[in-house]
């Protein structure tokens, strides 16, 4: 697995897309300080998954986007990815490559891509989770970070020793087990609880089902007999209505024939006013065909006019044109100015070059210089640190060997002293436990008389707890049987709600036109009929009625709107709908002053519902010619008063429509589209009220609870008391036993510390002559060290002095070859310039063509124009002529509707005359219908007990029941007698008992079985976690003894010698212990880390970082600046043990030194020539060698 490429866009300093070809090897990025070089490894750290905005030198993860300069504006997200090659599937994916992205936008939201695809930031971090990679990995070493695996805590040291040890993924689940088995444990409890709860309501529900079994059975009883003494009640009834039917018949009989010659006057009368409504029709129709014409004339009028404007704008685009013509030829000259001044800028850059050339020469040739003073004085002393080396070893194993000594007398003393005064609190403690044992005998004995009043008191308590708990049990079903009402209230509003918002009963062609004036799609769209009239409840369906179809109309603004909305329902497929143009409706409303006298008049239709003022139009267009009646028959009165002129709507929805026909039945018992908001509005207020009485209802049980809880925290205050107490007592009989084993053993302490005190003397007499050979050997080391660190340290201010030198020329070197490459690329930018404006010149020529070719189409045009002008106002005289001929016509059409309507007044007449005949036939009708209304009521009365007591019809009852005899009669009475009073004995019985009894033992078992998966689950994870555990430590200990053996090793090499070692503070526990590092730089004795110097520091770090490497090799490594604090010989060796290492692992190293430059397969240079804006310069392979040649010729 190796990176192939880095893509950064609007990070940090780098505001454009920047991509880094990075190749296997060593790959070097250098520039000057704060150019944006760490840059590039914060991108690295963040498209990884980095969270922390202080690793990412932020204040808020908001200013890892690029913030803008004076000269460039801010960009508005970042985005870097980093392409992997993952053909050795290193990585858990099954893709050659792998490609991770990570977006952030200024908004805050953030979002991972692997291969395009959008991830979760814990799905990036398992993916590289145990390859070194992950984030608590090792393959990223931030500025200034190298040493603080040095300085941090030893329990902070872990994370990068459990990423190498490639336990970081078990250590994951674990936890994730460890999450789960507290859940686990935390259901236990609550299946516990509820299966307490449970076990006390079984035995109650089965006493209270019994009973509702015996009541079930009086009931079955009861039901039969009366049912049969209703079956009888009913044929009585049904005799005596054949009787009246039968009378009745006779009546309707003599109503029919009085109807059908009624019928013969109202057709006669129907026809003539069809005629009266022909005559109106045909006059409309000539008046509209008059004003059609006068508006095409003056449509024609306007289109010449129109093309009378097109000439003039054509003249305008004439003379615009020709002006452009002119301006163009003067552009050309301009131009030839411009690529005159670019050639003497190249010019100019040419003679720049040269001359940094020469810089670079005589730069090189002083460096040189240097660099061979500096080797010799090098090889000088380099002898010399080796001598050091020699002496300091032996040095530390005499000094080492003299702390040992001191600090075994200083551990002696302590233990003799310490062995002293602990025989003497021995024998003071041994005279205290025999008298605690003596009151201790005591206290136990009071301790049990109080125990046994406490169990007194408890059983009186706990009579108390259970009638209070009774009575709440009763509060509370009382509650919840209100709250289930309230919830039903409340989910019929939210479904009606819900309807309603969906547009539940619109049609297709309606939804989707709101949908798209919501989405902005279509302007103009007010909204279907049905939403902007508000109607009362009392008038829903009358208005419903007498809208119909017309309530899913869509009121538009304009004609325009509503044109748009019909092309878009045809495009779509959608469709048709009608749409209502505000400025189109006219208002129609009745004028009839009579109409408010008619009896069972309510109103006109426009005017029992309300809108906005600028719906008035739509209201009374559709509803402003239609009245409304208290019933049918007023509805008939009304409409026979006016000629059936308009149409009348009952309150219940029945219509009598123009022309006299009636259209009416039953309606559907759904709510309508104007019903539906005003029943969502009273189920509302219905759920508050309900919701009220059942917080009442709450409020009381929260006091019975109160009460229990008051009840139960006496008795558990009593009982914890009688705990405590028992527990007091168990403690005092442990004590008691405690007293007699603590004075057995002080006896035998005293007796070891005796012998141990005469021991230890001998052993520190055997340490003060070790000591005294040691301090002697360290001072002979001391003195001949002394000198030969003075001879260093003339040699190291010599050589010192030499690399200041040195350093200044490479930087004045690097600065002349980036000023180079700055030169040559003006150079080539203003090249492409002066290409640029030879093309553009070429284009001038071609663009003064084209302007003459307008300037002759735009004359065409006008002509043309002026042409069709002329047509129209021609066509526009003959159409006003036509118009003016309409008038004489509407004359002769009104003298016919005039005779018309004196033959519909003689018809009219003759109508009321054979009404009244109707009438006194009508109310004998009545009154025998009235008659068999109440024998009919009388039957549906008793039909309708047996279908609400017991949801059966008279036939099903006679195929269930036997018919009652006369002789029957009495003993059934009493039979039925008896078992009310066996039902009233039986109290107040739930017969949902039996259900409930069934449930309650259903859930029961249901919940045992749950318990006993939920224990198994938790004990499989509690094995999970152990197995876990164990292969943590297995593979944690294989992996750190690796660690420390590589560590030794790796520390020598870069050192040249001393010692170092990794232990763990704590072996005991191997998954949380720290871990120390030791070491000893060849010639120092070293007591702390924090006495190392800061280039000791990150060489030991480095060391670490080194050995970990080994043992589990990341696939690529970012090092930014790690090697600031080394010396020159530290820097070579790091180099060197660099490429080593780069046989298995890609490094980019960002870096000042010159020897990790030498090492670098590929060199990137990061300049920021404008302010604020880092670019990248790359330095391939066969470069980097022609550089180090022209270094060292």
């Amino acid at each position: 697995m190796r990176i192939r490429s880095l893509e950064i866009q609007g990070f940090k300093t780098f505001p454009d897309k920047t991509v880094l070809q990075l190749q296997n090897g060593i790959t070097a990025v250098v520039g000057p300080n704060g150019s944006g070089k760490s840059n590039l490894s914060d991108a690295v750290r963040w498209v990884l998954g980095e969270q922390n905005v202080r690793t990412l030198r932020c204040t808020k993860m908001e200013d890892v986007i690029f913030n803008g300069t004076p000269q460039r504006k801010a960009q508005g997200y970042a985005e870097v990815t980093l392409n992997i090659d993952n053909t050795d599937r290193a990585l858990a994916f099954d893709k050659d490559e792998v490609a991770v992205t990570r977006r952030y936008y200024r908004s805050g939201e953030s979002e991972y891509l692997l291969n395009h695809v959008a991830m979760r930031l814990k799905d990036i971090n398992e993916l590289f989770m145990d390859t070194g990679l992950g984030r608590d990995g090792y393959s990223i070493i931030g500025q200034g970070k190298i040493d603080a695996i040095v300085s941090a805590k030893s329990e902070d040291r872990r994370e990068i020793f459990e990423e190498a040890a490639g336990i970081s993924r078990c250590r994951y689940r674990k936890e994730d087990s460890e999450r789960q088995l507290s859940a686990a444990e935390d259901n236990l409890v609550r299946l516990n609880d509820i299966l307490a709860e449970l076990k006390g309501r079984v035995d109650p529900l089965k006493e209270q089902s019994e009973k509702a079994q015996k009541f079930v059975t009086y009931s079955n009883e009861k039901k039969d007999l009366q049912i049969a003494f209703w079956l009888r009640q009913m044929d009585q009834s049904d005799k005596a209505l054949h009787t009246h039917d039968d009378k009745i018949m006779l009546a309707r009989t003599q109503q029919e024939k009085a109807e059908k010659e009624l019928n013969a006057l109202d057709r006669a009368a129907e026809q003539n006013f069809q005629k009266i409504t022909g005559c109106a029709a045909q006059i409309d129709e000539v008046r509209q065909q008059s004003s059609s014409k006068e508006e095409a004339a003056a449509q024609k009028d306007s289109e010449a006019a129109v093309l009378d404007s097109d000439v003039r704008h054509g003249r305008e685009t004439v003379g615009r044109l020709e002006t452009e013509l002119a301006a163009a030829s003067q552009g050309r000259e301009h131009l030839q100015q411009e690529a005159a001044e670019k050639a003497a800028k190249i010019t100019e850059q040419n003679q720049q070059e040269t001359q940094l050339l020469q810089s670079e020469d005589d730069v090189n040739k002083k460096l040189e210089s240097l660099r061979a003073k500096i080797r010799a004085s090098s090889a000088d002393a380099e002898d010399i640190s080796q001598q050091l080396s020699q002496l300091a070893s032996h040095a530390t194993e005499s000094k080492v060997a003299e702390m040992t000594a001191a600090s075994a007398m200083s551990e002696i003393a302590v233990r003799v002293s310490h062995a002293a005064s602990t025989i003497s609190g021995k024998e003071e403690l041994f005279n205290k436990l025999q008298d605690s044992r003596k009151d201790s005998s005591q206290t136990l004995a009071d301790m049990q008389a109080r125990i046994q009043d406490m169990r007194i008191s408890e059983q009186q308590w706990t009579q108390q707890l259970q009638q209070h708990r009774r009575q709440t049990e009763n509060q509370k079903q009382k509650a919840d049987r209100l709250q289930i009402d309230a919830r039903e209230s409340i989910r019929r509003a939210s479904l009606l709600e819900s309807l309603e918002q969906n547009m539940e009963g619109f049609s297709r062609s309606v939804k989707v036109i709101m949908q798209a004036s919501a989405r902005g799609t279509i302007s103009g769209i007010c909204g279907p009929v049905s939403r902007l009239i508000t109607v009362p409840p009392a008038y829903t369906v009358a208005l419903e009625t007498a809208l119909g179809a017309s309530m899913q109309h869509i009121v538009v603004q304009t004609e325009q709107n509503a044109k748009d909305a019909i092309r878009m329902l045809k495009h779509r497929d959608a469709g048709r709908a009608t749409f209502l143009p505000l400025g189109n409706l006219r208002s129609r409303v009745l004028q009839e002053l009579s109409l408010k006298d008619c009896e069972g008049f309510v109103g006109v239709a426009s005017e029992l519902c309300t809108s906005e003022p600028t719906y008035r139009g739509v209201r009374e267009n559709l509803l402003g010619r239609i009245a409304v009646a208290r019933d049918l028959d007023a509805a008939v009165e009304i409409a026979r008063r006016f000629h059936y002129r308009f149409r009348v709507v009952t309150l219940d929805g029945q219509v009598v429509n123009t022309g006299g026909s009636l259209t009416g039945g039953s309606l559907a018992r759904n709510s309508g589209l104007l019903s539906r908001r005003s029943e969502i509005a009273r189920t509302r207020e219905k759920a508050q009220a309900q919701t009220a009485e059942a917080e009442k209802a709450a409020a009381a049980y929260q006091n019975c609870m109160k009460k229990d809880a008051a009840a139960e925290a006496e008795l558990s205050a009593l009982r914890s008391g009688l705990a405590a107490r028992q527990e007091d007592c168990i403690r005092m009989k442990a004590n008691c036993t405690q007293l007699e084993k603590d004075i057995s053993n002080v006896q035998k302490d005293i007796c070891s510390l005796k012998a141990e005190q005469a021991t230890v003397s001998q052993r520190l007499s055997d340490q003060k002559q070790k000591q005294a050979e040691a301090r002697k050997q360290s001072s002979l080391f001391a003195e001949q060290m002394a000198a030969l660190r003075q001879k260093a340290k003339e040699l190291t201010d010599s050589c010192s002095s030499l690399e200041q030198q040195s350093e200044s020329c490479t930087a004045q070197l690097q600065q002349l070859r980036l000023q180079l490459l700055s030169v040559r690329k003006d150079r080539e930018n203003l090249q492409e310039a002066l290409q640029q404006l030879e093309i553009r010149q070429q284009e001038s020529t071609s663009q003064a063509d084209t302007l003459q070719m307008e300037i002759r189409e735009q004359k065409a045009l006008i002509v043309s124009a002026q042409q069709k002008a002329a047509t129209a106002r021609e066509a526009a005289v003959h159409l006003h002529k036509e118009a003016a001929a309409g008038s004489s016509m509407i004359e002769q059409i009104n003298q016919h509707r005039m005779q018309l309507e004196q033959q519909d007044t003689r018809l009219r007449q003759q109508q009321r005359n054979k009404s009244d005949e109707k009438e006194t036939i009508g109310h004998e009708l009545t009154r025998l219908e009235e008659r068999r209304t109440n024998l009919q009521r009388q039957y549906d009365g008793l039909a309708a007990k047996l279908w609400d007591e017991y949801e059966l019809t008279r036939r099903e009852a006679q195929k269930s029941t036997p018919l009652l005899q006369e002789a029957d009669m009495p003993q059934a009475q009493r039979r039925l007698n008896e078992l009310k009073g066996l039902i009233r004995a039986l109290g107040t019985v739930n017969v949902a008992a039996i259900e409930e009894y069934k449930e309650v033992s259903k859930r029961y078992e249901f919940l045992s079985v749950q318990i006993e998966d939920v224990e198994k689950s938790r004990d499989e994870l509690r094995q999970l976690i152990r197995d876990l555990t164990h292969q943590m430590q297995e593979q944690f200990t294989l992996r750190f003894s690796q660690i420390r053996r590589n560590f030794t090793e790796t520390f020598r090499e870069l050192f040249g010698g001393g010692t170092a070692s990794l232990e763990l503070s704590n072996p005991d526990d191997i998954l949380t212990s720290g871990i120390d590092i030791t070491v000893q730089p060849p010639g120092k004795i070293v007591s702390h880390l924090e006495s190392l110097s800061g280039g000791e520091k990150a060489l030991v770090a480095i060391a670490l970082y080194f050995a970990i490497m080994k043992v589990s090799p990341p696939p690529f490594c970012m090092l930014d600046e790690i090697d600031a604090a080394l010396d020159d010989v530290n820097v070579s060796r790091f180099a060197a043990y660099l490429r080593r290492m780069s046989q298995n692992t890609q490094f980019i190293v960002i870096t000042h030194r010159r020897g990790c430059m030498e090492e670098a397969d590929t060199l990137y240079g990061v300049t920021m020539q404008d302010e604020g804006i880092s670019q990248v310069l790359v330095l391939h392979p066969n470069e980097i060698v022609a550089f180090n040649h022209d270094h060292e010729e």
